[in-house]
Order: structure tokens, then C-alpha cells, then sequence
């Protein structure tokens, strides 16, 4: 097992829900943050735990071998990271095309916004996406030949199965990403404040 404890770090027991992760994290982060007094390893220490249990690929590797997937945390990380970069260049641009003082804007604020309707467009398509697998696997169930003969349909169904399931695992990825990003945002007052956070264990 790994010294690393996400779980201990935050607080938490093994089987904590994906909500109870983000609330530790909430918690924690303000009070370890830097700039508002906390100690910058302790800072880094959360926020590192707080990667690992929020991508599923390194939650799940973690817990049924207590391997630590540092390449895959970072990797995570900067997924994060380029949401919110790119989110944050819209902002400035809006702000700048609308003739904004740049001082004068909450780019926390706008950044969440923007945050909040990617996610929801991506629930959209991943709801969608289940229903689609759901009538190809009912339709793939009707298929059948009454000889032993290759089913050329029913191959072509569970190719097609294949890439809807791939699909909704990327559109997954992509709703955590963006659930991550939105946590992110409402964590801090500043966009200074999220910055340091974002680079923490870059």
C-alpha cells in the first residue's frame, strides 16, 4: 500500500461518495490554501488527494491496489486546467469585444457560467448516449439466425454497441473533467487563488 492517503488526507471513509469527496475538499482546500494562512504542503497535499479521487481511473486503481498513478493524477490535472484555461480566454475575450474593463470583471463568476453549460450539454449527450447503447443491445437481442451461420447483423450491431460505449465513456471523462472544473471555480475568491491551486502538483 502507499504512504499516500487520499482517503485519510481528506478525511474520509473508503466507500465516500463522489459528493462527499467534493465537501472534504471544499473544506479542506480553504484552510490549507497559502494565501489565506495554511501551510503550502498541506495545500499541496489536498489538492493531490483531491485528483485522485475525483478521475475514476486512479480512484479505482487506488483502492484495488493502493497504487498511487501519479502520471495519471497530473494527466488529470491538466485536463482540469486547459477546461478553465480555455474557459478563461472566452471570458477575457467577451470582456474585451463588449468593452469591459478588465478590472471590473468577476472572471470567476464567468468562468462558472460557461463551466455550468458545458456540463449540462454534456449530461445531455451522455444521457442521451445511454439510451442509444440501451435500443442497439435490445435491438442486438431480437437478431437472431435459426442456423449456426455468421450473423452479419447482429455483427454489425455489436460494432456499433462497441463505439457507442466508447463514446459514453469519453462523454464520462468529459462530465467529470467539467464537475471538477466547476468545484474549482466556486473553491476560490480570485482567479489568482485558483491559479496556484491548478499549479499545485503540476
Amino acid at each position: 500500500m502507499s504512504m499516500f492517503d487520499p482517503y485519510d488526507i481528506l478525511g474520509l471513509a473508503r466507500g465516500a461518495t463522489q459528493q462527499a469527496v467534493k465537501a472534504a475538499y471544499r473544506q479542506k482546500v480553504q484552510l490549507a490554501h497559502p494565501d489565506r494562512g495554511g501551510d503550502p504542503e498541506d495545500f499541496i497535499q489536498v489538492v493531490r488527494a483531491f485528483d485522485l479521487l475525483s478521475d475514476p481511473d486512479s480512484r479505482r486503481l487506488f483502492d484495488e491496489a493502493g497504487i498511487v498513478d501519479d502520471d495519471g493524477v497530473r494527466n488529470y490535472r491538466k485536463e482540469v486546467g486547459v477546461i478553465l484555461a480555455d474557459m478563461f480566454d472566452t471570458a477575457v475575450e467577451t470582456a474585451i469585444a463588449t468593452g469591459l474593463g478588465l478590472d471590473n470583471v468577476n472572471f470567476i463568476s464567468q468562468m462558472s457560467v460557461a463551466v455550468e453549460s458545458g456540463l449540462l450539454d454534456a449530461k445531455k449527450r451522455l444521457s442521451r448516449t445511454d439510451r442509444e447503447i440501451q435500443a442497439l443491445q435490445g435491438l442486438r437481442a431480437r437478431i437472431r439466425r435459426n442456423d449456426d451461420d455468421r450473423n452479419l447483423f447482429a455483427e454489425r450491431l455489436d460494432a456499433q454497441i462497441t463505439s457507442k460505449t466508447a463514446q459514453h465513456l469519453q462523454i464520462k471523462h468529459r462530465v467529470a473533467i467539467l464537475e471538477t472544473a466547476l468545484l474549482e471555480l466556486g473553491n476560490y475568491q480570485s482567479e489568482i487563488e485558483l491559479l496556484a491551486a491548478l499549479e499545485a502538483d503540476a
